[in-house]
């Protein structure tokens, strides 16, 4: 009786949850300061609540700024310090959360951004400066040529995505950057998934992905929620990858994963 009750109320309560964000956003749209940060405006409160499900300047922000110079950190630890002119790739970068801080810290870089929201990237192309944004398919290929970046980052993208959709796009990354290219990516800490009902497949090395239909009609259902252990991270990784590295809590609750495109091209597994 409770499950049969608890599956008749939860359509009901996410409709209204969707409901209350949609005036929730519209409030804070309205009665925000349209102030500047970097030289940019904000972006509007539905765009930055589809990056974190947080809709707040203030978090916005914050966690903007600490994951851009989270992410400076881990990369000048590999020797790949923002000093030289290279071509980075913010893959998934939603409303411009990380890239509005780097580009403003690193104008000589050439900076570019894709997600699959083309809201978020016609916002981005309009409002930063010094971006080249492009909208990606769900599913690979990017819309890149081959060998095109010196660095790609994606920061809180594989936490959303299958193990097909990851191993996938790995492939389709490992394309694109250039030869003993850099690739980093974030994925869930331990400390997220140890208490749950699902640490001991975790800890057996099995994936986990959960959905809801809370966001459904902000978020596809393909973009929810991945969890995996950094054994099972680190083996996915070493099938396009070289010189593959594991960075606990690098970016607060998500870990860092680090890795080099191989030189030789043959070495990349090739789409079917």
């Amino acid at each position: 009786m409770k499950l049969a009750l608890r599956a008749l109320i939860r359509p009901v309560y996410h409709s209204l949850y969707r409901l209350s964000l949609a005036c929730y956003w519209l409030y804070l749209d309205t009665i925000s300061s349209l102030r500047t940060v970097t030289g940019n405006p904000l972006p509007p409160a539905r765009l930055r609540f589809r990056v974190s499900e947080l809709s707040g300047e203030k978090a916005f922000l914050e966690v903007g700024k600490r994951t851009a110079q989270d992410l400076q950190t881990l990369l000048a630890s590999e020797g790949c310090a923002l000093q030289t002119p290279s071509s980075i790739l913010d893959f998934g970068c939603g409303c411009g959360r990380t890239l509005r801080w780097l580009v403003a810290e690193h104008p000589a870089m050439s900076w570019f951004g894709s997600d699959v929201d083309p809201e978020s990237i016609q916002w981005c192309n309009t409002h930063l400066p010094g971006v080249s944004a492009s909208v990606n398919p769900p599913y690979p290929p990017s819309p890149f040529p081959g060998q095109a970046f010196d660095v790609i980052y994606a920061i809180s993208v594989f936490t959303h995505l299958n193990e097909e959709y990851q191993r996938a796009w790995l492939m389709d990354l490992a394309r694109i950057l250039k030869p003993n290219g850099l690739l980093v990516l974030t994925f869930h800490s331990r400390n997220v998934w140890e208490h749950t009902d699902d640490s001991g497949t975790l800890n057996q090395g099995e994936f986990v992905f959960r959905t809801t239909k809370k966001l459904k009609g902000i978020l596809p259902d393909w973009y929810q929620t991945a969890f995996q252990s950094q054994d099972l991270t680190t083996k996915l990784l070493n099938e396009f990858f070289q010189d593959v590295a594991y960075v606990p809590n690098a970016f607060g609750n998500q870990d860092a994963a680090l890795a080099r495109r191989p030189n030789a091209v043959s070495l990349i597994p090739q789409q079917a």
